[in-house]
């Protein structure tokens, strides 16, 4: 990664926390086109990510731009981008309440992106600190809460001691998010009248870097938890006056004041400067509702919804472990059959990958034309007797991506074994192999071996035949014999079976 990929990295995550109240479209476009022309896809992922917050920002849909980023997370093979990428659809599933079965559920969603970050990676760290933020929030909305601990205190561990300025801006998304989830779940609990008497400790962390409106909700989330906590308040830290007295009405409440309590509730009407979360909302109509001549009924009612709630809760996060691990297990099943038909060295199909193509041609209806060319590197034994047997490895590996690049999906490229090869060129024109065996010669003849070892040359041999798919036994043979043939005419060659 050069030095301008990373400061555009760092140019993304800063528009990413900018877009969630002051959104820079001109600056976007102008870092979206940089990305275009260096081929940076996952900085274009994280400008539609931009992109998708400001959408949220302006109540606009937000779709395009999700979408969007599944697409260039699936297209990277990054598996920290595609769990921020599911994540983030799982949140936008989560926020719309949504009651049809159509599509992934968000926690399906978030399950997938839950194992994906089991994976090790070498990704650079703020990607991988997104997709856990990521995770922790759609948890938190879900009512995950455990889970969505979990992963800020992941993201904490992740990014401690790096002085990045992507990693200074998510450690204060993480001190944002928890403090909102800390609230949050105190506030559930008092709903259910187990009102907590310790919460975690929560230092002033805002500086003059936080945005203003972070520090108006740091500082307001801070003391209504102290107050569902029955803690003192901050004397030396200035909170805005609706959140003062929501946060009396809620100590007037834990003193057994309800009278006091619902009219200070009441008073600090719903118009506060930012959003308060979900259960601190619900926890202030339940005071507004319990003052005194409320119908004892109703009230009643009130708190068994509340329960019902809390322990509907206690059992969808019980679910969602259980989901977890059924995902894990689907995962490793599908690494473990990938893994059965793959060449760990080159990752090519290898001998059962080659043969799995076969019985699935063999099953389907149908003829075509196909083309076998059967491929070998010359004097190979030599490569690995002079420059060593890692050296040999890496010419492999090397030779597997130029065959790797020659082939479509329909096609195959397998390594049997040793230094063979074998491709399979499914449903061609006539003509098409061999031009394609002589564009394999050439990749392998001009690719730069100096760069594994100095005075390393590579030339592989080729035997081609073509014919219908109810040949192809006949084909792999007479592709083996056109092999031999062209060892035999000097190597470095492609040799054609006449047909």
């Amino acid at each position: 990664m050069t030095d301008r990929h990373t400061a555009a990295i760092e140019e993304a995550y800063l528009l990413i926390e900018a877009a969630q109240g002051h959104h820079d479209a001109v600056r976007v476009e102008a870092a979206d086109r940089e990305a275009i022309d260096h081929g940076w896809y996952d900085v274009r992922l994280l400008l539609h990510f931009a992109r998708s917050l400001a959408c949220l920002e302006a109540g606009l849909d937000d779709t395009e731009h999700v979408d969007a980023m599944l697409a260039a997370a699936v297209a990277l093979g990054s598996p920290a981008l595609l769990a921020l990428a599911l994540a983030v659809k799982a949140d936008r599933r989560a926020r719309t309440h949504r009651t049809s079965t159509d599509g992934d559920s968000a926690s399906r969603l978030l399950a997938q992106a839950v194992v994906l970050l089991d994976q090790p990676s070498d990704e650079p760290a703020a990607h991988r600190a997104a997709a856990l933020i990521e995770v922790g929030c759609v948890a938190h909305e879900l009512g995950f809460w455990e889970l969505a601990l979990e992963y800020y205190e992941r993201t904490r561990q992740l990014m401690a001691g790096d002085t990045s300025p992507t990693a200074v801006r998510q450690r204060r998304v993480v001190a944002v998010n928890r403090l909102d989830l800390s609230l949050d779940w105190a506030a559930g609990l008092a709903a259910v009248g187990d009102w907590p008497t310790r919460t975690e400790d929560v230092d002033d962390l805002t500086d003059a870097a936080w945005p203003p409106v972070w520090v108006v909700e740091f500082h307001g989330n801070r003391h209504l938890l102290a107050a569902v906590a029955g803690q003192p308040a901050d004397p030396g830290v200035p909170v805005d006056e609706r959140i003062a007295t929501l946060g009396d009405a809620i100590r007037a409440a834990r003193a057994g004041d309800a009278a006091r309590a619902a009219h200070l509730a009441e008073q600090a009407t719903e118009d506060f400067p930012y959003q308060l979360p979900t259960r601190v909302y619900l926890l202030q109509l339940a005071l507004i509702a319990k003052r005194p001549g409320t119908n004892p009924t109703a009230i009643r009612y009130g708190d068994e919804l509340a329960r019902l709630h809390w322990n509907d809760r206690l059992d969808r996060m019980a679910a969602m472990r259980d989901a977890i691990a059924v995902e894990r297990r689907r995962q490793e099943h599908e690494r473990l059959s990938r893994d059965l038909v793959v060449d760990d060295l080159t990752g090519l199909a290898n001998r059962r990958g080659y043969q799995a193509y076969l019985d699935t041609l063999g099953a389907a209806p149908g003829h075509g034309f196909y083309a076998v060319m059967m491929i070998d590197v010359d004097h190979f034994k030599k490569v690995n007797d002079r420059f060593g047997h890692d050296v040999g490895d890496l010419v492999l590996v090397r030779l597997g991506q130029i065959l790797a690049a020659q082939v479509r999906p329909a096609d195959l490229a397998a390594r049997l074994g040793g230094d063979e090869f074998v491709v399979i060129l499914a449903e061609v024109l006539p003509g098409v192999p061999e031009a394609r065996a002589g564009q394999i010669l050439d990749a392998v003849r001009t690719h730069p071996w100096s760069e594994i070892a100095p005075g390393l040359t590579v030339s592989v041999s080729i035997g081609v035949h073509h014919g219908g798919r109810a040949e192809l036994p006949a084909l792999l043979s007479d592709a083996d014999r056109s092999l031999y043939e062209a060892k035999h005419h000097g190597r470095g060659r492609v040799e054609v079976a006449a047909g």
